[in-house]
């Protein structure tokens, strides 16, 4: 009996019709997880990933596992890719230098604090980075830029996903525990939007958060969290060089990030016609929502559990500790 043609090697149609299954499975829950968030305002990733967890089962069989691989890697590639077209730097225009201090100096420290209180946790450094990543940059999608530049075994999917789980959970707490909190330290509309926008770890819960406290709040808020945004483009094209850096094998190196670039230097040069932006924002989000579904499929919640306290002991701190850092740089440095 012969054997089967590697994915890699088999003709344009073979490979098609093996990815083909787990694909089309993959982006049904990407559908669903989107219909369902758009009616109960839950987040569309979180919503596909417990979807992606509930065909679990089904995932080892042999006609979805090439799909369902394809999604949880390659096309996670494709969406940090396409993420580029999300981030530019004009906002720098219009928030002055103060949320840049702030952000310049939370954003390394919290990955730093990342990093030494992983290893005191016993967690894989990988683990410690993805989570640092997620906390001091943008949640959910900084976590999945960063992992995906990582060389391939160096995470497993299930910590992935225990972050992009805890992650979403505390941002939400955060959305809904941080506005009181501006007013009981009497921060005004400018102020508190800068906090907001330095501390909460979601783009739309961040900018949901000034709001809740006013309008102005609401736009420096985003703005500030868009410069945090801006970040990932050094800290991912950093990592991918480093990590990749003296390895064998040209096709380990994440040449996806060249478009990620791309699309960011575009984006800050206003060469992105609008509507090709729009595009590109949203392939981006659906290709998330893809490998978000993949992922759940992959991995069991039994595993996801096996982690312990440890990991989402880190993610805690983590946010506490940026919640404190960003509280006093407010305190030290002068307010325009």
């Amino acid at each position: 009996m012969n054997a089967p043609m590697p994915l890699a090697v088999a003709p344009p149609w073979a490979a098609l019709k093996r990815l083909y299954p787990g694909v089309s499975l993959c982006l049904v829950l990407a559908l669903a997880g989107s219909f369902l968030a758009e009616h109960y305002g839950a987040p569309a990733l979180l919503l596909a990933l417990l979807l992606g967890f509930g065909f679990a089962s089904q995932a080892g069989e042999a006609r979805l596992q090439a799909g369902v691989g394809f999604c949880a890697r390659r096309v996670l590639r494709i969406g940090v890719a396409l993420l580029g077209a999300r981030i530019g730097l004009t906002q720098l225009q219009e928030i002055g230098w103060l949320p840049l201090a702030v952000v310049l100096t939370s954003v390394p420290l919290i990955l730093a604090a990342a990093l030494w209180l992983g290893r005191c946790l016993g967690l894989p450094a990988p683990h410690s980075l993805v989570a640092g990543a997620a906390v001091a940059i943008c949640g959910v999608s900084a976590a999945v830029a960063v992992a995906a530049v990582l060389p391939a075994g160096r995470l497993e999917e299930r910590r992935l996903l225990g972050v992009v789980v805890c992650i979403t959970a505390l941002g939400t707490l955060a959305m809904i525990g941080l506005p009181p909190l501006t007013a009981l330290l009497g921060y005004d509309d400018i102020v508190s939007g800068l906090f907001l926008g330095a501390t909460i770890h979601d783009v739309a819960q961040a900018a949901g958060a000034g709001y809740l406290v006013s309008d102005v709040a609401g736009d420096v808020a985003t703005l500030t969290k868009l410069l945090r945004v801006a970040l990932l483009v050094p800290l991912v094209l950093a990592i991918g060089l480093l990590l990749h850096r003296g390895q064998r094998g040209a096709g380990e190196f994440p040449w996806f990030l060249l478009g990620f670039v791309a699309l960011f230097a575009a984006n800050s040069l206003g060469l992105l016609p609008t509507g090709l932006r729009e595009l590109l924002v949203s392939a981006s989000q659906w290709c998330l929502l893809v490998t978000m579904a993949a992922l759940g499929m992959r991995t069991s919640l039994r595993d996801l559990l096996a982690q312990g306290w440890r990991p989402l002991s880190l993610l805690c701190a983590l946010s506490a500790a940026l919640v404190l850092t960003v509280m006093g740089l407010l305190a030290l440095l002068p307010v325009a």
